[in-house]
């Protein structure tokens, strides 16, 4: 008896307490104060399976950001006001969704009723617009890890079918696009929060939902390099080839580097070679090609095919050094296979040895105008000048190193 007696005493504190916040509430306490009294009704056996339990602070959240929205139409808010908006709005929600599912009541008759889910449903529809817009103000103010929150909300209400049909019904429901685009500043407030698997989420929402444009794909595998997730860089790599190869051949290069470091050299060769059968006048993929016949050991045919980026794109960086660098190592393996006799020597070198570094030299000294940043020139032009005893060229070579 006494432990009945005690039970029911607990059971009435708790229900007290949710009258208590649920009069602080209807009272236009902040719902920093309703949350304060409601807190341990969360927990308790007795209270946290009730909506009202749930529905009483997110019910406040929204009256507060109300409220202060008037406020900001006549410009009244106060400093942190904006931020304080955006968490309402995200606390408010995430209230109100733990609560609808908890919203049934049978009556006598055995019909299921609701008593809150209209209200929540007509809420969280009535404020679609505001989660876009207090997104632009967390980002702004730096807050990416709200940003990313509220727009997730955002994007979320399409997935809900009673606040979709809410929106459908009064034709507010955005259309696709509007959700990948906000998806897609979602990822980009992930970046900066450098949550890089919640921005890759993100960005995988916002090409699911129209959104692809050609920043989606660059953010995203920029953003997948830097999480090393080698699947999802060939995934949007691959997806962005048919829309933006032919403008950037850096997809390209990622999906052939992605077969490249899986040994996969079939079908690393049959993507480059079909981009280049059907885009034969595109130096870059001459340059992608040219790699990946050094790493299968086909010196001649890596040769040819920067040969041939050079030709057709002279001003391309990689395909001139590349080219230059080729002429070097071929140099070497005629260095190294050189008789040993000096006489014998001095003859092979003047003839097959000495043309190759003086036709690297030019091409080198061309990469190193094209592309001032790439130390790797440098360091080849070094040992160029020393073999052909060029001793002013040489100091002048580690002069450009040291700077």
């Amino acid at each position: 008896m006494a432990l009945a007696m005690a039970t029911t005493i607990v059971a009435g504190a708790q229900a007290n307490i949710v009258k208590d916040a649920e009069r602080a509430m209807k009272g236009g306490e902040t719902a920093a104060k309703v949350v304060e009294i409601i807190t341990p009704a969360f927990t308790n056996p007795e209270t946290a399976e009730l909506a009202q339990t749930w529905f009483i602070p997110g019910k406040a959240s929204f009256a507060q950001y109300d409220k202060l929205l008037g406020l900001k139409q006549f410009n009244q808010l106060k400093e942190g006001d904006n931020l304080l908006m955006g968490k309402l709005l995200i606390s408010g929600f995430n209230y109100f969704e733990k609560a609808l599912p908890l919203d049934t009541i049978v009556d006598s008759k055995g019909k299921v009723k609701t008593k809150y889910s209209k209200e929540i449903v007509n809420t969280i529809a009535g404020h679609m617009s505001d989660y876009s817009t207090a997104g632009v103000d967390l980002y702004n103010a730096k807050d990416y890890k709200g940003a990313y929150d509220v727009w997730g909300i955002f994007c979320k209400l399409d997935e809900m079918p009673s606040v979709r049909e809410n929106l459908e019904k009064s034709k507010q429901l955005p259309t696709d696009t509007v959700f990948g685009e906000i998806a897609f500043n979602q990822g980009l407030a992930a970046w900066q929060a450098e949550d890089l698997k919640g921005a890759l989420k993100a960005f995988d929402y916002a090409r699911h939902h129209s959104y692809n444009k050609k920043q989606l794909y660059d953010y995203a595998i920029s953003v997948a390099m830097g999480a090393g997730d080698s699947l999802a860089i060939l995934d949007f790599a691959k997806e962005a080839l048919p829309l933006y190869g032919k403008e950037d051949p850096m997809y390209m290069g990622q999906v052939v580097n992605y077969y490249l470091q899986k040994k996969d050299y079939d079908n690393a060769f049959s993507t480059i070679n079909e981009a280049i059968a059907s885009e034969p006048g595109n130096a870059q993929f001459y340059v992608i090609r040219g790699v990946l016949y050094e790493n299968t050991d086909k010196q001649a045919e890596a040769k040819a095919d920067y040969a041939k980026a050079k030709e057709l794109d002279p001003q391309n960086p990689q395909a001139v050094y590349n080219f230059g660098r080729m002429l070097c190592e071929e140099a070497y393996k005629l260095n190294d296979n050189a008789p040993s006799d000096q006489a014998e020597y001095n003859k092979y070198y003047a003839e097959r040895i000495k043309p190759l570094f003086e036709s690297a030299v030019e091409i080198l000294e061309n990469a190193y105008n094209l592309d001032k940043e790439n130390i790797d020139v440098l360091r080849y032009l070094e040992n160029v000048y020393y073999n052909l005893n060029n001793e002013q060229m040489l100091e002048d070579v580690r002069n450009r190193m040291k700077l």
